[in-house]
């Protein structure tokens, strides 16, 4: 339909103008609010079983254990664990933890999908995060 794409376009014409006048944490955190309906202030930590995510600070522990993430992973994780179950598109990842395009979407976002899965996997044998076939990824919290 017509009109849908005018929408679309519009909305890509206004997006470019806002990253052009707005600095790159401005931009970031409009992102998360549209992606998320509210900004990153509204989660200081996040816990999920033995799973602790702590915004303020940036770190993450299994249990006792510290993990090391890159800015990238952290993102990421933040965006799945704030939604439990919610299914988010490689794209609607990307645009979470990507400030600029980089170039292959897919491949980036299954790169730190996998480094983050095998960080995890080092402290614990659940699957927090699970594949949807053809759309993304999501976050579960595993039974105990």
């Amino acid at each position: 339909d017509g009109k849908d794409i005018e929408k679309y376009l519009s909305g890509i014409q206004i997006g470019e103008i806002l990253q052009n006048i707005l600095t790159a944490e401005q931009w970031k955190e409009l992102k998360i609010f549209m992606l998320e309906g509210q900004t990153k202030d509204t989660y200081p930590e996040s816990r999920h079983g033995e799973l602790h995510i702590c915004l303020e600070s940036r770190n993450v522990w299994i249990g006792e254990q510290h993990l090391r993430l890159t800015k990238y992973e952290f993102d990421v994780l933040c965006l799945l664990a704030r939604h439990p179950r919610r299914v988010f598109s490689k794209e609607q990842i990307y645009a979470h933890a990507w400030e600029k395009e980089i170039g292959n979407v897919d491949n980036a976002v299954r790169c730190v999908i996998t480094s983050l899965r095998k960080k995890l996997r080092q402290y614990t044998d659940k699957d927090y995060i699970q594949t949807v076939r053809g759309i993304g990824y999501k976050f579960v919290i595993p039974e105990v």
